[in-house]
């Protein structure tokens, strides 16, 4: 460059994090029109310095709707931590709204700096357990995979299908292959010579809870996603992968994040900070987040070379991944001083079901004082286990002649649990029971309820259930807790597909924490809180799930009676 050259943008200096080599080395980074245009000091129109600069992190699976925030709002809670990139599963909208929904999420990535691309939705619905508001057809796939922002397939949670050769399931597979672009998995539990066969048609998967299943997916040649989110929490238990496999076929995701820990403790930044404080070293770590990454999904950026956009990060310390300075396509701090984006192009109108009353949610069971039943057990995370338990025959009002159903047994905290399709269809409601979520009076519910995204409710009565289910019918969708001795209902309106509140962080935040409160108060236990509700109607991971249409064996992917004869 000759010394009367023009100024460039940005000069960041510091200890290059180079994810390229993996290794670290004090220099300095030119940016100019966006762009890195050297690893090497230029005249430059703004400097800044730090103790590091790495690029900017990348989400390799994620779900923004179970962040109950649209894109541009997860953006400003993301963007200042260093995650300057997600790859999104718009999984959860489709499976309401459809391809609309999926373009406009997509939409919605224009209006946030945060540089969202995006998988198109493989399985929706889910399966045909469940009846959601759409269908994604092979047609509508091959449509979506051509748009510029979408890199993959998304997750293909239908295995059965893959396993059995489903004309519909191969199809989206060989659309995305044909377009040279990889396809994401999803095979929780999955081993042996099923797994063989899923490897040849699937490229990633981040459903390991434990090594050994991890470590047996590695070395099938799928590049594997170390998973710390909400409601799975996986990464201290694999964590050792690290060690045992080549750490480049290895990404960091949070699949989901709910809001209250997205702004405590942040995104895919907080699973680089676990996996450091796991004995990981932080070059590696920061690979995982970023280079892994954008070599799995052929992304331009998560790196620092020549040529690359200019998505950096300058940080205090690299360990504890100390955020100073966030750079996003050359621009500085591009959320510093950022107004509120324009409302989403969402649909807000779809929770749509009849008023329903205590009978509705049931399970009518006349001339016997008990019965055994089948039941949901809530074990945490997204895993559920089978179990049988005796509940009492119990009138549904007080009178003589009142008709007898199956009730809640309180105190062994097996509890009514009910599932009903919202989405302006026949308005079915499937019926069961739940062990696990500690409720002793009132109810609790959810249109948050992956994948079809019915309404869920559970409690200690029908008359409660009723409630809840009626008044998110109400406010269009959302979360909610009624205790009946206040009479009073808490919730969280989420209108955008009744999943999602275009409203700013901080009341979301407040709004959830205040209902996750009335919920505790009831009783609610375990770690992941009302997060728990949502995967209790998820039909495609094992054992026991609730449908509209009923109980769900997972892995003969049948009903089963509730009643055990």
């Amino acid at each position: 460059m000759s010394g009367d050259a023009d100024p460039i943008d940005l000069l960041v200096r510091g200890t290059v994090v180079n994810v390229t080599t993996g290794t670290l080395r004090d220099g300095a980074v030119a940016v100019d029109d966006g762009e890195i245009v050297a690893l090497a000091e230029r005249p430059a129109e703004r400097v800044v310095e730090g103790a590091y600069v790495a690029p900017g992190l990348i989400d390799a699976h994620m779900h923004v709707e179970s962040s109950m925030v649209t894109l541009p709002r997860y953006g400003e809670a993301v963007v200042p931590r260093g995650v300057t990139s997600v790859v999104h599963d718009p999984h959860e909208v489709a499976n309401v709204l459809g391809e609309a929904g999926v373009r406009g999420v997509i939409a919605d990535a224009a209006r946030t700096p945060l540089k969202a691309r995006f998988t198109v939705p493989s399985s929706v619905p889910a399966s045909d357990l469940q009846d959601g508001g759409a269908t994604l057809d092979a047609d509508a796939v091959a449509d979506l995979l051509d748009h510029e922002r979408v890199v993959a397939l998304g997750e293909v949670m239908n295995v059965p299908g893959v396993l059995a050769g489903d004309p519909e399931v191969h199809a989206k597979i060989e659309a995305a292959r044909e377009r040279g672009l990889p396809v994401d998995g999803h095979a929780p539990r999955l081993g042996g010579d099923d797994l063989h066969e899923v490897a040849r048609h699937l490229d990633t998967d981040h459903e390991s809870i434990g090594l050994p299943e991890a470590r047996e997916k590695a070395r099938a040649g799928l590049r594997v996603y170390l998973r710390e989110g909400s409601s799975s929490r996986n990464l201290a238990d694999l964590a050792p992968l690290v060690e045992a496999v080549d750490a480049r076929r290895l990404s960091l995701c949070t699949d989901d994040r709910e809001v209250t820990d997205l702004l405590a403790e942040g995104g895919v930044d907080n699973a680089l900070r676990e996996l450091v404080d796991c004995g990981v070293d932080p070059v590696t770590a920061v690979q995982m987040a970023t280079r892994n990454t954008a070599d799995a999904y052929g992304l331009p950026f998560g790196r620092i070379e020549p040529g690359a956009p200019a998505d950096l990060v300058v940080l205090s310390d690299l360990a504890s991944w100390d955020v100073e300075h966030v750079v996003v396509d050359g621009v500085l701090d591009p959320t510093a001083d950022a107004t509120d984006p324009p409302p989403t192009q969402l649909a807000i109108d779809t929770v749509e079901f009849r008023a329903l009353n205590a009978a509705d949610l049931a399970l009518a069971h006349p001339g016997e004082e008990t019965a055994t039943v089948r039941v949901v057990d809530a074990v945490g995370g997204l895993q559920t286990g089978r179990m049988t338990a005796t509940v009492p025959a119990v009138p549904l009002a007080d009178a003589d002649d009142a008709p007898s159903v199956l009730g809640a047994d309180v105190a062994s905290d097996v509890l009514p649990l009910a599932v009903v399709e919202r989405h302006g269809g026949d308005g079915s409601v499937g019926r069961g029971f739940v062990h696990g979520l500690g409720l002793e009076r009132g109810a609790v519910g959810s249109t948050v309820a992956h994948d079809a995204h019915n309404c869920v409710v559970a409690g200690a009565s029908h008359d409660a259930m009723a409630r809840v289910a009626n008044h998110l019918r109400e406010v269009g969708g959302g979360v909610a807790a009624y205790d009946p001795e206040s009479e009073s209902v808490e919730s969280l309106a989420l209108p955008v597909a009744g999943l999602m509140s275009d409203a700013p962080l901080a009341d979301v935040r407040a709004g959830f924490e205040a209902v996750e409160a009335a919920a505790r108060d009831l009783g609610l236990r375990g770690e992941a809180g009302l997060m728990e509700l949502s995967f209790l109607a998820l039909e495609v991971i094992p054992e026991y799930r609730l449908t509209n249409n009923g109980l769900v064996d997972v892995e003969a992917f049948d009903y089963v009676n509730v009643v055990v004869d």
